[in-house]
């Protein structure tokens, strides 16, 4: 790969495509798969997957079938949380990628049961793509209480409680849980997958880690700076729901600065690898600078 955007190009429709048709083939009940399918199929970035793949092109490995499938299974595992996200008794969204959240289309239980049905299918896709427990493991944990989940519980801890408002310990803490453990183990299972050396390791893992920690500053700025229609869900709500951030922490030219900070040092890890492709990741937070 020569660019970010070929490399976009390419394997964005692949992913789409293998998520698509195995849903539609894996799940036995068909109500059930097209409640499944959409969220999973409702758009968004791709992110996480791509960053697997991107890590794998970095390391000069072949994107086989198999890659495709872990990296499938990272954006089943993501879509669950955004499903669950949304729920009325977490964030209460009406609208996730442009399109009606799965409780507001299907119902809340079936939206739950979705998700409940999706994170372990991805664990599954992981599992038996990979053969490889070492990956299963760093996933299972990027994802549990010690994960997203316990960040998305201190989310909620932290909700209208003046007390972590200027605790940047605590709001570091819950920001990196929520959010960058999945990014970085989407690189990190990447590094496994392709058996880089240890410092190729470390490096594209120091990466993944301000890559992970500037998302969540990322996503909290376009809160306030881009319009519902911008960002596919609703905006300018984090503050009138009392909740606390690294912009109740900083302010927002001050996170801008941080966001900056992270940027440089995530392209810094990069120099020992062949790591156009990741870097081109990096121009996504330039909406918000």
């Amino acid at each position: 790969m020569t660019n970010f955007q070929d490399f976009y190009k390419q394997y964005q429709p692949k992913i789409d495509s293998f998520l698509a048709d195995h849903l539609s083939v894996e799940i036995q009940n068909k109500m059930f798969a097209e409640i499944m399918k959409y969220s999973v199929m409702a758009g968004g970035k791709r992110l996480r997957p791509l960053l697997f793949l991107a890590t794998l092109d970095s390391l000069k490995q072949e994107i086989d079938d198999r890659a495709i499938k872990i990296a499938c299974g990272i954006e089943l595992i993501h879509t669950y949380s955004l499903i669950h996200d949304d729920l009325p008794a977490m964030d209460n969204d009406d609208y996730r990628r442009g399109k009606l959240t799965s409780h507001k289309k299907w119902g809340e239980a079936q939206a739950i049961l979705a998700g409940d049905a999706l994170l372990p299918m991805g664990i599954q896709w992981i599992a038996e793509a990979s053969q490889n427990s070492q990956m299963v493991q760093v996933i299972a944990e990027a994802i549990g209480p010690n994960g997203m989940a316990g960040g998305q519980y201190l989310d909620i801890d932290a909700t209208n409680n003046d007390s972590v408002k200027n605790d940047a310990n605590f709001i570091n803490q819950m920001e990196w849980l929520k959010t960058g453990c999945l990014i970085e183990a989407s690189v990190k299972m990447a590094t496994i997958y392709a058996q880089a050396s240890k410092d190729l390791q470390e490096k594209l893992v120091d990466f993944s880690r301000r890559f992970g920690r500037a998302y969540q500053i990322y996503d909290d700025l376009v809160d306030i700076v881009q319009s519902e229609q911008e960002a596919g869900k609703a905006t300018h709500k984090d503050q009138e729901e009392g909740k606390n951030n690294t912009l109740t922490l900083l302010g927002a030219d001050q996170s801008r600065i941080e966001l900056k900070k992270l940027i440089n040092l995530a392209q810094a890890d990069l120099n020992l690898v062949d790591g156009e492709v990741l870097a081109g990741f990096l121009d996504l937070y330039q909406k918000v600078l």
